[in-house]
């Protein structure tokens, strides 16, 4: 009898009476409302979240507003899986401390130590852990930011999903490292990101890889006191292979000998330099970015890749910083493209920046004409039609009415000048080899008036640095990209692409099927070998990026 009198008392300390319980319970809900309706909670890094205000209503009116990640009072098992996830952020390009991952960690083990913990702290603790697991989740899935507020043209909305049933779901089955895996992006190109940020995030926790000091311009034979420092960063990055190189050097270490040299023109090559093994300033410079900065620029990486849409089937995409193209017939297989080929970008100038976006290619038109924008007319073309009469005449353009591409071309003369001048007339180039399109233009119809084309110009495909136009994009290979967009070895094999290229008179040729093209921003990438490739940021849209995300989640979708 005595031990159930003690068992009896034991319980009703560790349990409330049911009255007091039901109150419990009543100032936890009463919190949780609060918390939804406000769309705020102090304590947090970013305690407004006024855009998960209905989700988090929804999430807590399925349970009738009682907790979902404590069992009276003490954290579930799912609970401490999702602190471990949001503390593990960083893997996935992310930051532990915009998710509060230590000070929920914190709050959890002070809820388990407690015999009775206050109404407020279950309340806090749970309202913390959802909001923060919801946004972590739709990082993971939407990006932190939403490009439209960046003015890029890609609609994440399609990708949208209920983030409350998702919470709610991991809260009561957990398999949190499933639910990531489904939420994180497929592409290929992520997942090696993913891997080599790791390894640059380890490069940057180093104190032993100090900045390169070279005065002026050092070549292949020279001595420079920074060559052992040149040599163990290079090492570190993968470009220098120390076994065995060292012999032979003895104790003159300062020697910019032949493999140190081979090193740092596979870094050039890595970092769109002019790979001539030559350490100039721009090298040197390039050698010096922190490694802090490498892991923000793979942070980048991968939050421009969470806002790409689902693509199924062929597509093509155009990287800006690298000057490069890079069509696939599918995201399957080995991640390598089935096209790839350098192209020239819009100039680093208000107004001449190739704009991003992503759009659907619809036709090609092979000898095309030159239709002047109206933005070139106004600013190039009628100045230089003024200093000389016969501009038009020695440049082979001439004023059209109607469609730029069939129209027909009307006399040079002053009254239709003043037309164009008021916009009622054009001009254009007329078709040929040394039209400024080249002899094929592609279509995908933008508000930007922005496609790819051709080139007379093919002398600036051997450059490194390839902004010169004015938005469009020219490719280096006009003839190998018309083969594989049409897709049709018996009616458009390369003969028939040149033919077409040679005729008499433009001709337009429809796609089947709309062609996925997205022109992109990416400072790093890593080829599916490992190799890992960065680029400056030609237009600033990284240092942009970067200032919208410290900012914070006033700009999440």
């Amino acid at each position: 009898m005595k031990a159930a009198v003690v068992l009896a008392l034991a319980l009703a300390v560790s349990f409330p009476i049911p009255a007091a319980a039901a109150a419990h319970e009543d100032s936890i809900a009463t919190f949780l409302r609060g918390v939804a309706d406000r769309g705020t909670l102090s304590g947090l890094r970013w305690p407004r979240f006024p855009y998960y205000r209905h989700e988090l209503d929804s999430l807590y009116m399925r349970t009738g507003w009682r907790p979902l990640w404590t069992v009276r009072g003490k954290p579930t098992g799912a609970a401490q899986a999702a602190i471990e996830a949001l503390a593990d952020a960083g893997a996935r390009g992310l930051h532990s401390s915009d998710y509060d991952a230590a000070l929920l960690d914190e709050r959890a083990q002070a809820l388990s130590r407690q015999r009775n913990p206050s109404a407020h702290d279950v309340a806090w603790f749970d309202a913390a852990l959802s909001i923060e697991l919801a946004r972590h989740v739709t990082d993971i899935h939407l990006g932190r930011v939403n490009p439209k507020n960046l003015s890029i043209g890609i609609n994440i909305d399609a990708k949208r999903f209920d983030r409350a049933k998702v919470v709610g779901w991991i809260a009561e089955h957990g398999h949190l490292d499933e639910v990531i895996r489904d939420l994180e992006p497929r592409l290929l190109q992520y997942r090696n990101l993913k891997k080599s940020l790791a390894r640059y995030r380890l490069l940057a926790a180093r104190t032993d890889l100090g900045p390169v000091k070279a005065e002026g311009t050092v070549r292949p034979g020279d001595h420079f006191e920074g060559a052992a420092a040149l040599r163990r960063r290079l090492a570190a990055v993968g470009d220098f292979h120390a076994s065995g190189a060292l012999q032979g050097l003895g104790a003159d270490t300062t020697l910019y000998d032949r493999l140190t040299a081979g090193a740092v023109r596979q870094f050039q090559e890595r970092h769109g330099l002019d790979a001539d093994s030559v350490l100039g300033p721009a090298t040197v410079a390039a050698i010096n970015v922190p490694f802090a900065r490498r892991v923000e620029q793979f942070e980048l990486a991968m939050e421009r890749i969470r806002w790409l849409p689902e693509i199924a089937g062929p597509f093509i995409i155009v990287n800006v910083p690298s000057f490069r193209l890079y069509a696939f017939d599918t995201l399957r297989g080995n991640g390598l493209a089935d096209l790839t080929m350098n192209v020239v970008v819009g100039r680093d100038q208000v107004g001449r920046q190739t704009p991003l976006f992503e759009r659907d290619m619809r036709y090609i038109i092979f000898r095309p004409y030159w239709v002047v924008t109206r933005n070139i007319l106004k600013n190039e073309i009628l100045p230089a039609v003024r200093r000389n009469p016969g501009y038009l005449q020695k440049h082979n353009m001439e004023i059209y009415s109607g469609s730029g591409d069939t129209g027909p071309a009307v006399p040079t003369t002053s009254a239709n000048l003043q037309r164009v001048i008021r916009g009622e007339l054009g001009i254009r180039e007329r078709p040929g080899p040394k039209n400024s399109l080249g002899l094929a233009k592609f279509i995908f119809p933008n508000d930007d008036h922005v496609f790819m084309h051709g080139t007379p110009a093919q002398e600036l495909f051997s450059r490194s640095r390839r902004d010169f136009s004015h938005g469009c994009i020219r490719l280096e290979d006009p003839p190998r990209m018309a083969v594989w967009i049409l897709r049709d070895p018996v009616m458009w094999p390369m003969s028939e692409v040149k033919k077409a290229m040679d005729g008499p008179k433009p001709r337009r040729v429809n796609l089947t099927k709309p062609l996925p093209v997205l022109l992109y921003y990416s400072t790093t990438v890593v080829a599916p070998d490992g190799t890992v490739r960065f680029f400056d940021d030609v237009y600033r849209h990284d240092a942009t990026l970067v200032k919208v995300l410290a900012e914070g989640y006033p700009f999440a979708p």
